[in-house]
């Protein structure tokens, strides 16, 4: 499989260790191990980095999948069955322009978190059905994308304009 199921070497080791050490954030909420690739059951290994939102109760870090290419953006989070309250999945695209995700395929409803280029959020789909077509949008030009459980967000007071953290190349057009 490819993409960010697979475990990225390089300059994504380099990065993730960077990225830990500058964020501060510490990765003892993947699943089996403290850092780096982990085990799943259907996919081998998973990497993920650390995004950190910025709330006003404190810092909140989701352990998040990558989708940086064409083929692992349209994948997403499809297929899933479940996903721990620590873990995302984060969308990198090569530039700011309008943004829409459906749920097709999707199992479970997901929060879908709008950032702008500039890492602060534009806004939030809340508790997207899955599972259909309709497409899930917020107005205004986006970067990137954080999807987390459904609903979550606001229990855990996650809202536009706050700052986003993590430290991952930004695909090439």
């Amino acid at each position: 499989m490819v993409g960010p199921r697979r475990r990225r070497g390089g300059v994504w080791s380099l990065l993730l260790a960077v990225g830990i050490a500058g964020a501060g954030a510490t990765c003892s909420s993947l699943d089996t191990n403290e850092r780096g690739p982990v085990q799943t059951a259907d996919a081998g290994e998973v990497f993920r980095i650390p995004v950190t939102v910025e709330t006003d109760d404190g810092p909140i870090t989701f352990q998040s999948e990558i989708a940086d290419s064409p083929a692992e953006r349209q994948r997403g989070m499809m297929f899933r069955e479940s996903m721990s309250d620590d873990h995302g999945m984060v969308f990198l695209f090569p530039n700011e322009r309008q943004l829409s995700f459906w749920m097709k395929n999707t199992f479970i409803p997901l929060d879908i978190i709008f950032i702008r280029a500039d890492r602060t959020i534009l806004g939030i789909a809340e508790n997207a059905e899955p599972r259909t077509l309709t497409s899930q949008r917020v107005e205004g030009d986006s970067q990137f994308v954080l999807e987390i459980n459904g609903g979550l967000a606001r229990r855990r007071g996650i809202r536009s304009g706050q700052k986003v953290t993590f430290f991952a190349p930004i695909p090439e057009i």
